[in-house]
């Protein structure tokens, strides 16, 4: 396919995905009754994390359009929004307890069994193909084929099985079951797909675990990026659901870390976009995090005391407070930001250290060949790079010669 083609189509599939996003609003505002702040909030909030995850793809096709991952991400983002558009309908009419007709029937049935597909697209078949887009070796494309022989098995059988629709808001019968011996069949084929297309998952991430062992320099610093998403999407929500009990946050604000952090670093990975900065990134949020914990919490145990010597002048007490925490934020965060390079940023650490120490000697260093070899050496440690040379300018001759 020639890069014109894949540009077009790469837009075409985000355009139909937007597309979706969009007819599911336009139903939603002319269906729905009554049209409540929650219903238009929670499908704007889920409509955000599809129109992320589907720019995702688009930005990774244009730019790597020979990586199949980005075309993965794009086709998930369309099949996730296929049923956008029909569920608002669907949901008005069990509402109003009115029978659907065909048309809802197979709309509700897409959204109850394409989410295997998604599944495949965007988790299993890009943690086989990452970050090159290719498999790691030949014998891992059975892992794929099963991945995808399960998908089709579980849509397939799952659609015939004559168990009713769990995904609407009461259950529905299907277009067309099956009965008897051949109902059966179909129940036994959907959980053997079930089965197949969940047991792909964990050995799509041992194959991934596995690359990450092997590899080296740009591969392994894209594979980090990959490991950083994880660890977001596990951590975040951790985080995240305490404060959504309390009242802080909305409750399903954990779904944005969870559904994105991984797609996000996939796309660093992919595009290698600001590869090397993740030592600091790491090191910049484990600062601030700690900084942040270390005022806040004295802050909040000062401030009552503080009021109450200062009898009643509460907001005297929280200026009070909020000025030496003020004062305090800048001393404090590079003193930990120190600790924590030389934990988390060992090499920005080593390298600052090398600087300084090359600084000092500098100041008392006249030999040309000894600082030469000094200013190489220290360029190495610091910066590693391939090879490295230091051109000197000769020293001017003639009658305008300094004498």
């Amino acid at each position: 396919m020639q890069l014109g083609s894949r540009t077009l189509l790469a837009w075409l599939v985000f355009l139909a995905t937007f597309a979706c996003l969009v007819g599911g609003l336009v139903v939603t505002l002319l269906v729905t009754r009554p049209l409540t702040t929650d219903a238009l909030v929670d499908g704007a909030f889920e409509g955000t994390i599809w129109l992320l995850f589907a720019t995702v793809g688009l930005v990774l096709t244009l730019r790597r359009p020979a990586n199949p991952i980005g075309w993965l991400y794009a086709a998930a983002g369309l099949v996730w929004t296929l049923y956008i558009p029909w569920d608002p309908w669907v949901d008005q009419l069990l509402r109003s307890g009115r029978p659907l007709p065909p048309a809802a029937r197979l709309a509700a049935l897409a959204g109850d069994s394409l989410w295997a597909l998604g599944i495949t697209l965007a988790i299993t078949l890009p943690l086989l193909l990452l970050p090159s887009g290719r498999l790691r070796s030949p014998r891992w494309r059975l892992v794929a084929v099963t991945a995808i022989a399960g998908t089709a098995i579980t849509v397939v059988g799952w659609s015939l099985a004559p168990d009713p629709m769990t995904q609407t808001l009461q259950p529905v019968a299907k277009p067309f079951p099956l009965h008897g011996t051949a109902g059966a069949v179909a129940d036994t084929i959907h959980w053997i797909g079930w089965g197949m297309l969940f047991a792909c998952v964990p050995v799509a991430a041992v194959c991934l675990v596995l690359r990450f062992r092997t590899s080296r320099g740009v591969e392994r610093q894209q594979l980090r990026w990959v490991a950083a998403g994880a660890v977001v999407a596990a951590a975040a929500p951790l985080m995240l659901l305490p404060l959504g009990f309390t009242g802080l946050v909305p409750d399903d604000v954990f779904a944005i870390p969870l559904l994105l952090s991984v797609p996000l670093a996939i796309a660093v990975a992919v595009l290698r976009y600001r590869l090397w900065d993740l030592d600091r990134l790491v090191s910049r949020t484990v600062t601030y995090a700690a900084v942040t914990a270390l005022l806040v919490v004295p802050y909040l145990l000062i401030l009552p005391v503080a009021t109450h010597l200062a009898g009643g002048s509460g907001s005297l007490a929280v200026a009070a407070a909020t000025l030496a925490a003020a004062a305090l934020f800048q001393p404090l965060r590079r003193r930990v930001q120190d600790l924590v390079d030389r934990r988390f940023n060992r090499r920005r650490y080593d390298a600052a250290r090398t600087v300084d120490g090359f600084a000092l000697r500098l100041r008392d260093q006249v030999d040309l060949d000894v600082l030469h070899g000094e200013l190489l050496a220290v360029v190495d440690q610091t910066m590693q790079p391939t090879q490295a040379s230091l051109w000197l300018r000769p020293p001017a001759v003639g009658p305008r010669a300094p004498r």
